[in-house]
């Protein structure tokens, strides 16, 4: 396989577990990560995940606290939770009706586009009307595909970073005094610099994980 810039950034991008706090990402190379973010896919086109930077040095401490005191969270240059929608991604909110009269113009096409197509066919034959539970989760998934841009986009500019899924999810929602009827947080991650040598790759083959039908 020919070697690209891209794939060389993959190979060098692990999960960082301690951060050089010495090191900042300067402001420019931080702002085109976050715009990234903005620009990365969303079913539907909904973008139901928001980011909430954590800079004040008391609020990193209590993330920290309820991310099982890993070091990541003051250490890293840039923390990042991120949220997810719940109610508001029912087919009947205001808020999907926005989206999609972004995309389509005429009320009937707008009714049909949250009713039928979101609505019937992709909440209710999965279950996700009937249970807000299985909406935030199907609304959370949306926020590991922001992340992960923002992740390999941080790699290809030589910044490392650490995705945390360990933490007391109450704890940050309570911190953070979300509504948690209309909002859940999902994932947090660190960006900064590494300081620890990387470790080792362990990937399986190609022949492994593809399946030709």
């Amino acid at each position: 396989m020919k070697q690209d810039a891209f794939l060389q950034a993959m190979q060098s991008r692990f999960a960082c577990k301690i951060f050089d706090k010495t090191k900042k990402i300067p402001d420019d190379i931080f702002a085109a990560i976050l715009e990234s973010g903005r620009l990365a896919p969303s079913s539907f086109g909904l973008e139901p995940t928001r980011m909430i930077l954590v800079q004040s040095d008391i609020m990193k401490e209590q993330i920290k606290q309820a991310c099982w005191g890993q070091a990541q969270i003051t250490d890293a240059s840039a923390t990042i939770i991120y949220t997810s929608l719940k109610t508001d991604m029912l087919p009947h909110t205001n808020y999907i009706f926005d989206k999609f009269a972004r995309r389509v113009k005429t009320s009937e096409e707008i009714k049909h586009y949250a009713y039928e197509r979101y609505g019937q066919r992709k909440l209710e034959a999965l279950g996700y009307i009937a249970d807000t539970e299985k909406l935030g989760l199907w609304s959370g998934h949306q926020a590991y595909i922001m992340a992960t841009t923002m992740m390999n986009h941080a790699a290809f500019l030589g910044i490392d970073s650490c995705m945390i899924e360990g933490f007391d999810k109450k704890i940050i929602e309570s911190v953070l005094a979300l509504d948690t009827f209309k909002e859940q947080v999902t994932l947090v991650m660190c960006l900064g610099y590494r300081g620890m040598p990387q470790s080792k790759r362990l990937r399986m083959s190609l022949d492994e994980i593809v399946r030709i039908i």
